[in-house]
């Protein structure tokens, strides 16, 4: 029979591998949490519009902003980016919406760093008439911070039908083919910086709702 002192020796031995195993499987549990963290309960946020739960990616595309440089997804990407699509000739919901937009971020300067601040878009459907220089004249009117996109209309059409955006011309009255109005879709898209849909703010837009409703998604998501 063993001695008193081997059967001390082995189950001394025992709890070291049990405590050697149990010190293993908490290592494995915290380096596969931070691996692939708790998806935030974004149901939780209200907001003026709809979160997706479930982002959706944007295949590549190539448009030119303000300043005649090429505008790709890789500008949507490594921040937050706000894109709404109008025109230069709209009458009322773009020179609102642009307003409102201008007042939202002056409002996010005083609560965020700049790195936090989206990066906000006006995108044309209207590329007959919306130049470099017209857009670059026109969002320059409301921030200089912001930028214009414009596109032939074959890549502007596929970005906008990626972005379930709709925009159709109107007859209007005057002379000339230069007369005519655009019904375009007014909700403001939220890009994350994977560069990819995050959420739809609902028209009418107000500056401090947006700004409400950007912080609580980045405080969500951060």
């Amino acid at each position: 029979m063993r001695s008193m002192q081997e059967k001390k020796h082995t189950k001394l031995i025992l709890l070291l591998l049990l405590f050697s195993a149990a010190v293993a499987f908490v290592v494995l549990y915290f380096a596969v949490i931070a691996k692939h963290p708790a998806k935030p309960d974004l149901s939780k946020i209200k907001i003026d519009g709809v979160i997706l739960t479930e982002t959706k990616p944007l295949n590549d595309f190539t448009l030119t902003d303000n300043k005649g440089n090429a505008f790709t997804k890789s500008n949507l990407e490594g921040q937050w980016t706000m894109l709404f699509f109008g025109f230069t000739n709209c009458g009322y919901v773009c020179p609102t919406t642009m307003t409102a937009l201008n007042k939202m971020y002056h409002s996010l300067e005083t609560d965020l760093s700049k790195e936090k601040l989206p990066q906000v878009v006006l995108v044309t459907v209207d590329p007959e008439r919306d130049t470099v220089t017209r857009m670059n004249d026109y969002v320059s009117a409301f921030n200089p911070e912001f930028k214009g996109v414009r596109g032939e209309q074959a890549n502007l059409d596929q970005f906008t039908k990626a972005l379930h955006i709709t925009a159709m011309k109107m007859e209007a009255s005057g002379e000339g083919e230069n007369h005519y109005m655009i019904n375009h879709s007014a909700e403001i898209i939220l890009i994350n910086p994977e560069g990819k849909i995050q959420a739809y703010l609902s028209y009418p837009h107000e500056a401090n709702q947006m700004s409400k409703d950007y912080k609580a998604i980045l405080t969500a998501l951060s």
